[in-house]
């Protein structure tokens, strides 16, 4: 039954719903937030996580095909494009290049450019 595309399709989408709902995802990050500091708090488990992180390092990361589709062309696309929707998740999608124009090349601070771009894209909504 696991591999049923219908199950699984059926299963996704369950998923997605549940996590659409209102609160879920905030208390998954504090649910998470309180672990880590369990684990933060104890020094076993942070070693033990340094052990997995290191095999990890050893036996998957640095395999040859790990590492060509980590450096693949559309990999580094999409985790640009990722970076930018999370790390900007502020500015409007259409305006982001204009920002960075900002910031890069007329040497305005982050929330200068901010307020530059929000404020113009107020004014496109009300034209």
């Amino acid at each position: 039954m696991a591999t049923d595309p219908e199950i699984q399709r059926r299963r996704r989408e369950g998923i997605a719903r549940h996590h659409a709902k209102p609160g879920v995802k905030l208390e998954y990050r504090e649910r998470m937030r309180k672990v880590m500091e369990k684990v933060k708090a104890d020094p076993a488990l942070m070693e033990k996580r340094r052990e997995h992180g290191r095999w990890l390092h050893a036996n998957v990361l640095t395999r040859p095909d790990v590492v060509e589709k980590t450096l693949a062309p559309e990999t580094r696309e999409k985790r640009a494009a990722t970076l930018s929707a999370t790390r900007m998740r502020d500015i409007p999608g259409a305006y982001r290049d204009e920002y960075r124009r900002l910031v890069a090349s007329k040497k305005a601070t982050a929330a200068e450019a901010k307020a530059i771009i929000l404020e113009q894209f107020k004014r496109d909504i009300a034209a």
